[in-house]
């Protein structure tokens, strides 16, 4: 069977990321910050880039350094490459701290490389910042719809607070590793958060857009591919609002996991839910879960039949300690200010 351009790109990625998470564990020096670096257009910071303020930091780096990155709009590619992980990506706010630029998948290009921001190491956190793909938003339709990344996470141990994520098609591409996304935008129609992360996401506002009234978006496209993968969704509280019609996900992959806990779904979530993809006839291989939901949208009287049910002791398996922390990993990141 021919592989499309995203197939191949995944499996690039989990080659990368098993590589990666075979190697030497880094604790980062605990919660102390070693040193800051200042990035911005004014004469008294130390580069007027992001990428050269990275580039700057030591390869296999082991302790905490910190980007200040001061408002205003960045329009470049970012790449934190596998050899340079504990950076701290600090913005003075998703509204005023964006870095943007216009890519798409192609050919040659694989749709995690079309990403304006793309993290391959471990221990990355970044908060206050808005990572936007321009590609499919402000053409005004001018250009062919395609997939194009806002950001690609593929390292363990990372941690996005107060960011915000905007594009269309792709906006999220979270690969794998586990990710903690806490009081944040999501932006997109067209399977704008999916990948294989073992991910939580608290407290997030998913905004579809719904730019194609005649067919509804998707919110995940999620990839697990086995019974013993640890990979899934889990969104705790926060929305899914926007216009048009959005389901809440379809399958990737044969094992997809998605689960929506006490999440607040406007009218526009679609009465069915859920799509099995290209996977019809495996749909009980699918851990797709509702769990104390509530909005107009939370009726699940249509769904499809194939969602599970999930009781409070199974719901304990995804909660933050249990599904991505079970190391405290996230007790001994450093005090990202409030």
């Amino acid at each position: 069977m021919e592989l499309s351009p995203r197939s191949i790109a995944f499996i690039l990625i989990l080659f990368i990321s098993y590589f990666f998470c075979f190697g030497v564990a880094v604790d980062c020096g605990g919660k102390n910050v070693s040193y800051i670096i200042t990035v911005g257009r004014s004469d008294k910071v130390t580069f007027r880039t992001i990428q050269v303020a990275i580039d700057s930091i030591k390869s296999n780096n082991d302790q905490w350094v910190k980007i200040h990155i001061k408002a205003g709009l960045y329009i470049e590619k970012v790449h934190i490459p596998l050899e340079k992980p504990c950076i701290i990506l600090e913005g003075e706010g998703s509204q005023t701290t964006i870095i943007s630029f216009s890519d798409h998948s192609s050919f040659k290009q694989g749709t995690s490389q079309s990403g304006t921001f793309i993290s391959s190491s471990s221990n990355v956190i970044a908060s206050d910042i808005t990572f936007k793909n321009s590609y499919n938003i402000d053409d005004k339709g001018s250009n062919q719809i395609l997939p194009a990344v806002a950001a690609t996470i593929y390292g363990d141990k990372s941690f996005f607070f107060r960011c915000s994520f905007v594009g269309y098609q792709d906006t999220l591409f979270d690969v794998g590793g586990r990710h903690y996304f806490k009081d944040s935008y999501i932006q997109g129609e067209v399977d704008f958060i999916f990948g294989n992360g073992q991910s939580y996401y608290e407290n997030c506002l998913i905004n579809a857009i719904g730019r194609n009234r005649k067919l509804p978006g998707f919110v995940t496209a999620q990839s697990r591919d086995s019974s013993n993968d640890p990979g899934g969704f889990v969104f705790e509280g926060g929305s899914v609002i926007g216009n048009g019609e959005v389901n809440l996900g379809r399958a990737w992959r044969a094992y997809s996991r998605v689960i929506f806990h006490n999440t607040n779904f406007s009218s526009i979530v679609t009465p069915q839910g859920w799509n099995a993809a290209s996977y019809g006839g495996q749909e009980n291989k699918f851990t797709y879960a509702e769990v104390d939901c509530k909005g107009p949208g939370a009726d699940t009287s249509k769904r499809v039949p194939w969602t599970k049910k999930l009781s409070s002791s199974q719901m304990k398996e995804f909660s933050l300690a249990s599904f991505i922390n079970k190391d405290s990993w996230l007790d001994n990141l450093p005090t990202i200010s409030q």
